[in-house]
């Protein structure tokens, strides 16, 4: 609270002055009279005649100096301040993604976005509508649709949960860009219909479609302490292949070196060494653990933890699926003899292959995977396949021959596929220059086209090589030892996961997993048990399930009518989440933001609150009243 006329203050010296009142005694002169017993009034007024009296124990003057306080703070124009500018209709935006579970506040930060936004529905005038949205898949995230009722409003708030999925920003502004055009009530400081407000800890993930959309900010979040996951994957070695690898990547967003153990079990139960880990702050750090192949072990969950406390645990666990050795019926569609990637296939314990001449192929057959070498099909089958150098292009991909060499300028640094694998010092003698199509997914860049690539779509997984890599006139690529047998055995991987029912049985929340079911026909009931035991009952069209809601962190099972078809595990894996850095109110990257824990870019207001203090000098005048008249009651003759 402050106060407008704060000169108003210099009245207090009139306090003073009241108290002074009661300690004056008027002079009088003494006169003989029969009896003064009429005079009760004037009876202690009569005890002495001295220009100053004792002070007597009396309510008026507490009561006449708590009213002089009262009206001059009035005067003073006390005013309290608060955010301002709402429009007749508007829209609160709250974020609850992961990171809002943070606890740097003292609580979680969607509980301090809870309160803010309490204090917005506040505001509500009697003629204002308000919506909640907040930041989940929509239509789920809108919470609350127009309303001038302030207790939905309310109930709205309290009813929001933190999430594990990253926030769905563009669906969340591409739908208040169709309400900001609705006709409604000017904003006071915004251009459009309809005033927005989005209440977040990280402003810097914003898209596009919030350009046109003119809104206010409320920023929550301190420097907090936090070290998180941000990588973990489980995979089979190749030498020797009957071990397994976790590798856990851990990074801090603390501004203090870190110390912590990483602990690994299997189903809640230890097998390994912890590993200490001393990580300075802002540094990124992997630890590998090696796992020998046992059977017992198959189908079960192997979870990796982070023993710290810091200001976010959702980002401190990830777990993964240990499953048997893959095995890979492989179908080679290729007139060449003794190619080097016939000997790569040969090798690798994961594949049953079976080689054929392009004149003999006639489809897919019980093949998991199909690899074309500089050969296309008249019909492509539905199925998992590589190309090698397709000349001719493909149906969805023209192509050009190039015959001048090319240079590597850069590769994916995360796929999977590209996993241990540098090729860029490959070089390309002849290569086909290629249009991606939209689906597609660049392994390999050149300084013309790509020159690998990969992509999904509803009739399988295909990865393409434009270009002979098996051609040693060509380029290099048989020979980069290992680079090009872990390149192939780790596309027939990503490949041969597409032969799961479950696929894939590792992503972050948020991305969805393909839940393939045979026989669909005559199955009665399918069911997702989520990680927190409650049951999701699927609806499946057809043989091919898109399961969507992995919005929580940890393992889920399948059910095909009741009987268990696999398990699945989410992870938040999101250095953006786990980044828990003040937001950025400002436009300007380098604005200090030790000014506050709740940062915000609304206008403020004063609200005056004289009338308060004037009723209550009202009720005080009154009390004064009562008692001066109850006091000459008292002295009044019985």
């Amino acid at each position: 609270m402050h106060f407008l006329n704060p000169s108003a203050f210099y009245l207090l010296a009139f306090i003073p002055i009241v108290a002074l009142l009661h300690f004056l005694k008027l002079r009088r002169q003494r006169h003989v009279v029969p009896s003064v017993m009429l005079w009760l009034e004037a009876i202690e007024d009569m005890k002495a005649n001295v220009p100053f009296q004792r002070l007597r124990n009396s309510l008026l003057l507490p009561l006449q100096i708590l009213f002089l306080l009262i009206v001059v703070g009035g005067v003073a124009r006390p005013a309290l301040r608060q955010l301002g500018g709402l429009s007749e209709q508007s829209i609160i935006i709250i974020d609850t993604s992961a990171s809002m579970g943070a606890t740097d506040l003292g609580k979680t930060r969607l509980d301090v976005a809870k309160v803010e936004a309490l204090k917005l529905i506040n505001q509500l005038g009697a003629n204002g509508q308000m919506m909640i949205m907040d930041t989940s898949r929509p239509p789920h995230n809108i919470r609350q649709t127009f309303t001038s009722e302030v207790e939905k409003l309310r109930q709205a708030i309290e009813n929001l949960s933190v999430g594990h999925t990253p926030p769905m920003l563009k669906a969340v502004f591409d739908s208040v860009g169709v309400y900001a055009s609705v006709p409604g009530a000017q904003a006071a400081w915004s251009p459009n219909k309809i005033g927005v407000v989005f209440i977040s800890d990280n402003f810097g993930r914003l898209p596009d479609s919030a350009n046109p959309v003119q809104f206010q900010k409320i920023g929550l979040g301190d420097r907090g302490e936090n070290v998180a996951i941000v990588q973990f994957s489980l995979t089979r070695a190749l030498t020797p292949p009957n071990r397994y690898q976790v590798l856990v990547g851990v990074q801090s967003f603390a501004d203090t070196s870190k110390e912590f153990q990483v602990q690994l079990g299997i189903e809640g139960q230890s097998f390994f060494e912890d590993e200490r880990v001393v990580l300075p702050p802002k540094e990124t750090t992997s630890i590998l653990f090696s796992l020998d192949d046992d059977a017992r072990f198959y189908g079960q969950v192997v979870t990796a933890h982070l023993d710290i406390d810091d200001h976010l645990s959702a980002d401190n666990t990830a777990a993964a699926i240990l499953h048997p050795p893959p095995k890979w019926k492989v179908l080679l569609v290729s007139d060449r003899k003794h190619s080097p990637l016939t000997a790569i296939l040969k090798t690798d314990p994961h594949v049953s292959l079976n080689q054929i001449q392009t004149s003999d192929y006639h489809s897919l057959g019980d093949n998991d995977i199909l690899i074309f070498d500089q050969f296309v099909p008249d019909l492509l089958s539905k199925g998992n396949i590589v190309f090698l150098n397709p000349i001719g292009g493909l149906p969805f991909m023209p192509t050009q021959e190039n015959r001048q060499p090319i240079q590597i300028i850069d590769q994916h640094p995360t796929h999977e596929v590209m996993r241990d694998v540098s090729l860029i010092d490959l070089e390309v003698k002849a290569s086909l220059q290629v249009q991606l199509p939209l689906w597609g997914i660049p392994l390999v860049e050149t300084n013309q086209t790509p020159l690998i690539w990969l992509g999904e779509r509803d009739e399988g997984k295909m990865v393409v090589f434009a270009f002979d890599p098996f051609d040693l006139d060509v380029s290099n690529f048989a020979v980069s030892i290992p680079s090009a047998p872990i390149l192939m055995s780790q596309c027939l991987e990503w490949l041969g996961a597409a032969t799961s029912p479950i696929q894939p049985d590792l992503v972050r929340t948020g991305e969805p997993v393909k839940i393939r079911i045979d026989h669909i026909s005559e199955v009665k009931r399918v069911t997702v048990q989520m990680p927190d035991s409650k049951v999701r009952e699927l609806q499946p069209r057809d043989s091919r399930i898109v399961f969507t809601d992995t919005t929580q962190i940890g393992v889920y099972t399948v059910f095909v009518d009741g009987e268990p078809l696999g398990r699945f595990a989410t992870n938040l894996l999101s250095p953006q989440e786990s980044d828990l850095s003040p937001p950025q109110l400002a436009d300007d990257p380098n604005t200090d933001l030790d000014t506050g824990r709740v940062r915000s870019d609304l206008p403020e207001v004063n609200r005056e609150i004289w009338a308060y203090a004037a009723f209550l000098a009202l009720l005080l005048l009154i009390a004064e009243w009562w008692v001066y008249h109850q006091n000459r009651g008292f002295r009044q003759p019985r």
